[in-house]
């Protein structure tokens, strides 16, 4: 498998290499830009499965290269994560050096966000996914944010990789956990764009999985670069947020397709308890995820805590967050403000699905 894929980011066309066995051409292609400096930001897993390799090769070829691990998590997306690397590389860094993120999509938001920020975008960066997600996800496109203590993404920047650079090998070292939370991207898109992808995500085919959702998800940037408001890129979101987040204060933490199963099911039992989508439909979705083995535990959830949160919510304007809802399978998502739903029938909805949710795990 060899793809070669680009978006264009204000101007400037950002290259999508898919292949196996990129990594070990990574140290070439990051020389080839001519970085005086290479700064690699990874987590201690991806350490010392991939990064340290990559920095060995940099310094091989005469990069003065620092690598800086931090401990995996969500959690680890903040601002103090992303201040204690500007810091430290504040008299290492020069404006024609070059930042490297190499990892999951926690990583890569926070190498962008540095990127970004450090000498008013002047950096390079480079993003090596090494997730399912973020091969897909995270890697695709220039948004790039951390949370804060009240919600998911609150805080960032639009910067574009130089290149983006997928290597399907690292897949085989992924947990099974976080390649099932990958394929949930997947079947958004498969829900809103194209259906037929679902055999192939029941077939676990990799490979095709990862090309095919970068495909749909670059359909929808050719309509909004900065993914802004694409409502196919946020069917699930809304409550997927408001329920990952709030994971990450309990004990049982989701990973972000986790949450976004959860998010999707719970979206569209809202759609149809709000007449959008028809009940036939809306069973098909949950006997797909059931099909799909990508029904996952729902830690306890706080209904009053979760509308509340709706309140940071990002894309929230002065009629409340937006909700991407699903009308039918196969058709892209309608946008139903928070100030149309009755917060009683919203309420029922989250009430309902925690219901549910334990049924089908």
């Amino acid at each position: 498998m060899r793809a070669r894929y680009s978006f264009t980011f204000r101007g400037k066309e950002v290259p999508i290499y898919v292949s196996h066995g990129l990594l070990s051409k990574a140290a070439d292609l990051i020389s080839s830009y001519d970085p005086f400096h290479v700064v690699v930001i990874t987590d201690t897993t991806v350490a010392d499965l991939y990064a340290k390799k990559v920095v060995e090769e940099l310094e091989g070829r005469g990069v003065l290269t620092q690598l800086f691990s931090f401990s995996p998590g969500e959690e680890r997306k903040a601002r103090k994560i992303k201040d204690w690397i500007e810091e430290e590389i504040l008299g290492f860094a020069t404006a024609d050096s070059a930042i490297v993120g190499i990892g999951g999509g926690v990583v890569l938001d926070i190498a962008g966000y540095v990127a970004a920020e450090f000498f008013r975008e002047k950096l390079m960066f480079f993003a090596i996914p090494t997730t399912l997600m973020a091969m897909h996800d995270a890697a695709i496109g220039a948004k790039n944010a951390v949370n804060s203590d009240k919600a998911k993404h609150s805080f960032g920047v639009y910067y574009a990789p130089e290149f983006v650079l997928c290597d399907l090998d690292v897949l085989r070292t992924l947990p099974e956990r976080e390649l099932k939370g990958g394929l949930v991207e997947s079947v958004k898109h498969a829900l809103c764009q194209d259906l037929s992808f679902l055999s192939t995500i029941e077939r676990r085919d990799y490979d095709k999985i990862v090309c095919r959702t970068i495909e749909l998800k670059l359909e929808c940037m050719r309509e909004d670069e900065e993914e802004k408001f694409t409502p196919i890129l946020h069917v699930g979101h809304t409550l997927g947020h408001q329920i990952e987040f709030q994971s990450l204060h309990s004990t049982d933490v989701l990973t972000h397709g986790e949450a976004l199963s959860h998010g999707i099911k719970c979206e569209a039992l809202l759609s149809c308890r709000l007449g959008i989508l028809n009940e036939e439909d809306c069973r098909k979705i949950f006997e797909i995820f059931e099909n799909l083995d990508l029904n996952f535990p729902l830690p306890p959830l706080n209904i009053p805590k979760i509308i509340d949160g709706l309140r940071y919510d990002n894309k929230r304007t002065r009629r409340g967050a937006p909700f991407f809802l699903l009308s039918a399978l196969g058709s892209a998502p309608v946008v139903v403000w928070e100030d149309e739903i009755p917060r009683e029938i919203l309420e029922d909805c989250l009430l309902s699905y925690k219901t549910l949710a334990r049924m089908h795990v």
